[in-house]
C-alpha cells in the first residue's frame, strides 16, 4: 500500500504542465490577426479559441472571438447554424465588456453580435436587441468617439427603426416604451461622421446611398452607391455591401 506521505513526495519530483507564456498568447492572437485581414474566418478563430484555451482571458482577444463567430455566421446556409454561432459572438462580446466595461471596441463588438442576430429571432426579441445595439454603440462612442464604425452601427441602427413594419413598430413600444426617436435624417447624419473619419470604407458609402434612396433623394443616392462600388475590397463583408448597393441602384 502507497503510503499519502509517499504520494506527495512522488508528486513534488514529477514535472508540472508549464503555463502558457505571454508571449506564446500573444503570438497566436497575432496570428488570429493576420489570418483575420487576409479574410480566413476559420483560421483566425481557431488562433484566437487556442490562445484564450492557453489563458488568454482579455477583453480584446474575447471581442475579437466575437468577431470571428459573427463573421462566421455568413459561411453557413442554414438558419440554425447561423443562429448558433451569431449566440456564440453574442456570449463573447458580452464577457469582452463584462472583463472591460471601459474598452470602447468591445462595446462595439456587442452592438454589431447583437444586430447581426436579430433577424434570426422572433420580432419581440429583435425588437429588444434592437434596443441593445443603440446602448452599445453609443457606449462605444462615449468612450471612443473616433470610431468610424461604431457611428455606423448607430446610423444603421436609425436605418432600421425609420423602416420598421406597422406590426415591428407594435412591438417597438413595448420594448421602448415609446416609439425612439429615429429617423433617414438622423440615420444620414451618423452615416456622414462615419465618412469622415473613414472615407473609403465600402459600407459606409453603400449605406447611407440605401439611406438616400428611402429619402427619396435620388442622385445623393447614386453618387453614394457608385462610390462604395468603385472602392476596393478591404474587408469580408464588402462584397455583399455591394450587392446591396446593385440591388438598390436597380430600385432608383
Amino acid at each position: 500500500m502507497i503510503r499519502p506521505l509517499l504520494i506527495c513526495l512522488l508528486a513534488l519530483t514529477l514535472p508540472w504542465p508549464a503555463a502558457a507564456s505571454p508571449e506564446k498568447i500573444a503570438a497566436l492572437t497575432a496570428k488570429g490577426d493576420a489570418f483575420d485581414q487576409q479574410f480566413k474566418t476559420a483560421d483566425s478563430l481557431a488562433a484566437y479559441l487556442e490562445a484564450e484555451k492557453l489563458g488568454g482571458n482579455d477583453a480584446d482577444l474575447l471581442r475579437k472571438i466575437a468577431r470571428e463567430y459573427a463573421l462566421a455566421m455568413a459561411d453557413v446556409d442554414s438558419k440554425p447554424e447561423k443562429l448558433a454561432r451569431g449566440q456564440k459572438a453574442v456570449a463573447y462580446a458580452q464577457r469582452a465588456v463584462a472583463t472591460d466595461p471601459k474598452n470602447a471596441l468591445a462595446h462595439l463588438a456587442l452592438a454589431i453580435c447583437y444586430g447581426r442576430v436579430a433577424p434570426l429571432l422572433e420580432n419581440k426579441t429583435k425588437i429588444a436587441y434592437s434596443k441593445l445595439v443603440r446602448e452599445h454603440a453609443e457606449q462605444s462612442i462615449a468612450l471612443d468617439a473616433g470610431n468610424d464604425y461604431a457611428f455606423h452601427v448607430l446610423g444603421a441602427w436609425h436605418y432600421e427603426m425609420a423602416s420598421l413594419s406597422p406590426l415591428l413598430r407594435t412591438f417597438a413600444k413595448l420594448i421602448y416604451g415609446a416609439l425612439p426617436a429615429a429617423s433617414y435624417n438622423d440615420a444620414v447624419q451618423n452615416f456622414q461622421k462615419a465618412i469622415s473619419l473613414s472615407p473609403q470604407r465600402v459600407a459606409h458609402r453603400v449605406e447611407i446611398g440605401r439611406t438616400y434612396a428611402a429619402l427619396g433623394q435620388k442622385d445623393q443616392a447614386r453618387t453614394e452607391l457608385n462610390k462604395g462600388l468603385a472602392l476596393p475590397n478591404r474587408e469580408k463583408d464588402d462584397p455583399e455591401s455591394k450587392q446591396r448597393a446593385r440591388e438598390a441602384l436597380e430600385k432608383i
